[in-house]
């Protein structure tokens, strides 16, 4: 495993410390695209993505490929959420809906950190697809 691979996979390993920057500072900072923001759900996301972390670092068979299913599930929820999410915004404006400072702030809060994961995510299978 070359120096590249090994600094792709310190996002996993580093699961505990991205659930506590999400639930404490930062919320909706990754998880949120799936889970819509539920501390439980969050929970669960992270443990998964902790799960995924031990197994790489366990050199367990099938971990980078569940590595990668994980990534192109996540890549597709954060593209959902970044073009949906806009007409969503828009639909509850025409209507004046009150929850629609709530969307636009969670909106803008949660898409550095998604754009952050997706470029994660992008040279995750950049570096998977180029492996084999």
């Amino acid at each position: 495993m070359d120096d590249k691979q090994k600094l792709l996979n310190y996002f996993f390993y580093l699961a505990p410390v991205w659930f506590l920057l999400e639930t404490f500072l930062w919320p909706g900072f990754r998880a949120g695209v799936v889970t819509g923001g539920n501390p439980w759900g969050n929970a669960l996301f992270y443990s998964a993505e902790a799960g995924l972390g031990a197994a790489i670092w366990f050199k367990l068979p099938y971990a980078d490929t569940s590595a990668l299913i994980e990534n192109v599930i996540y890549l597709i929820f954060c593209m959902k959420f970044i073009m949906f999410t806009p007409l969503d915004i828009a639909m509850s404006l025409d209507n004046d809906m009150p929850r629609t400072t709530e969307m636009i702030n969670n909106y803008r809060a949660s898409l550095p950190g998604i754009i952050y994961s997706m470029a994660h995510v992008v040279f995750r299978i950049k570096k998977s697809i180029s492996m084999n």
